[in-house]
C-alpha cells in the first residue's frame, strides 16, 4: 500500500539499518528500493514472497535475489529457483492457523526431512495462537540444523502504520552482515521493537480490496508471478 520509497523511508526513520523488499509475486518495487536505500542510508535486500502452487500455496521468501522467481511452483522447487540464482530461501509466517500460504506442522516436517531451509521467520506478526507460537519454539529446537537462521518480521504491508514492529537482530549493520549472520544462523528475532499507530480502517480496507481483487486478477492475467524460473 506504499511505494518502495515511502517503505524505505519509514525504515529509516524506525532506526534500522537494513531491510528487506519482498513483494508478493514480484520484483519490480527492489530497484526503486535499493536507490531510494542509497538516498535514505539504508541497506536494501531485493527479495520477493513467492506463492507456491495449490492447494496450500505456502509464501517462500527468496533473499538476495537478482531477478524474479515464479510463482506456482512445489515449495521445493521454489527453493532450488531461490538458491539458483544465489538467494537464501526462508519460510514466511510458518504455522498460521490457516491452510493457505502458510506452511502446516505436517508440511515442515516433511520438507526439512527432504532438503533444509535457510531460515524460518520464528516471530512475526501475522494472525496466529500463543500455543502455535510455543509448539514451533519446541521444534525449532529440535530440528534448527534443517530449518536455519531464526528471523523474526513485520510482515508490513502499509510502511509507516506497521513496519518495525517484529525485526531480526544480527551481529554488524550491513546488508552483507545480515547475509552472513543468516548463512550462520546468529539471528534472533525481537518482538515489540515498535509500536507505531495502526493504519485506518479506510486504508485496511482497501488493501484488503488490492489484495483479494485486483493481485488475484493480476496473476489470473499472468502480468505478476509469472516472470523468472
Amino acid at each position: 500500500m506504499v511505494s518502495p520509497r515511502q517503505l524505505v523511508g519509514a525504515a529509516a526513520a524506525a532506526g534500522l539499518s537494513v531491510i528487506a523488499i519482498t513483494d508478493h509475486d514480484t520484483f519490480s518495487g527492489c530497484a526503486e528500493g535499493v536507490e531510494a536505500g542509497q538516498e535514505f542510508g539504508i541497506e536494501v535486500v531485493a527479495g520477493e514472497e513467492v506463492t507456491t502452487s495449490s492447494p496450500a500455496k505456502v509464501h517462500v521468501l527468496g533473499l538476495f535475489l537478482a531477478g524474479p522467481v515464479r510463482m506456482g511452483m512445489p515449495v521445493e522447487d521454489t527453493i532450488a529457483a531461490i538458491h539458483d540464482q544465489g538467494g537464501l530461501a526462508v519460510l514466511a509466517h510458518p504455522w498460521m492457523p490457516t491452510y493457505f500460504a502458510s506452511i502446516t506442522p505436517g508440511g515442515l516436517r516433511r520438507l526439512i526431512a527432504e532438503l533444509p531451509v535457510d531460515g524460518i521467520e520464528l516471530r512475526h506478526t501475522c494472525p496466529t495462537t500463543k500455543g502455535r507460537i510455543r509448539g514451533l519454539d519446541q521444534f525449532y529446537e529440535l530440528h534448527r540444523d534443517r530449518l536455519g537462521a531464526a528471523l523474526g518480521s513485520s510482515d508490513s504491508h502499509f510502511g509507516a502504520h506497521d513496519l518495525a514492529r517484529t525485526v531480526t537482530l544480527f551481529p554488524g549493520q550491513s546488508a552483507a552482515d545480515l547475509r552472513r549472520a543468516i548463512e550462520n544462523a546468529s539471528t534472533s528475532p525481537l518482538e515489540r521493537y515498535r509500536r507505531p499507530p495502526g493504519p485506518a480502517l479506510s486504508l485496511r480496507l482497501r488493501q484488503q480490496a488490492r489484495s483479494m481483487g485486483w493481485l488475484s486478477w493480476q496473476r489470473w492475467r499472468g502480468r505478476i508471478g509469472h516472470e523468472g524460473a
